[in-house]
């Protein structure tokens, strides 16, 4: 299907869920089946940034608080991240990675990388630097 202005949406709704199964499949093959792609993210701030306060992953990610808050909480119950209670200000948690989350995390950067490769597999650097000028005019166009 050839992609135009009637059908861009669908496009990239399809190309979200080829990369979702693309990861999801390659994380199965590492033994990683109880974390979806999409906390991928937040494991990956928390991991750069180390210990932090939620209110910094949510800075540093494209989601809302209400989602990255989710997000840490089924981390949490699954072992990937921890709470610490701010000892300044008893209000606050930190959140950091366990050595579960640890012991992964290299392998999802890993998988990450030959996605990365896989979606832009025979285009040159000018190409992708068009396409992204594109992509991000477009988001442009989407914010209020």
């Amino acid at each position: 299907m050839k992609t135009d202005n009637k059908n861009f949406l669908y496009k990239l709704s399809n190309l979200r869920k080829s990369a979702f199964s693309f990861l999801e499949s390659e994380m199965a093959k590492s033994g990683i089946t109880d974390v979806p792609p999409s906390f991928g993210d937040i494991l990956y701030i928390i991991h750069t940034k180390g210990t932090g306060y939620i209110k910094d992953i949510v800075a540093s990610s494209y989601k809302d608080k209400s989602t990255v808050s989710n997000i840490i909480n089924q981390l949490e119950k699954k072992g990937y991240v921890e709470k610490i209670p701010d000892i300044d200000d008893g209000r606050r948690v930190k959140v950091r990675l366990t050595d579960q989350a640890t012991q992964y995390i290299d392998e999802m950067a890993e998988i990450s990388g030959r996605l990365q490769k896989k979606l832009f597999n025979n285009m040159s650097s000018e190409e992708q630097d068009i396409m992204f000028l594109l992509i991000n005019k477009v988001e442009k166009n989407l914010k209020f």
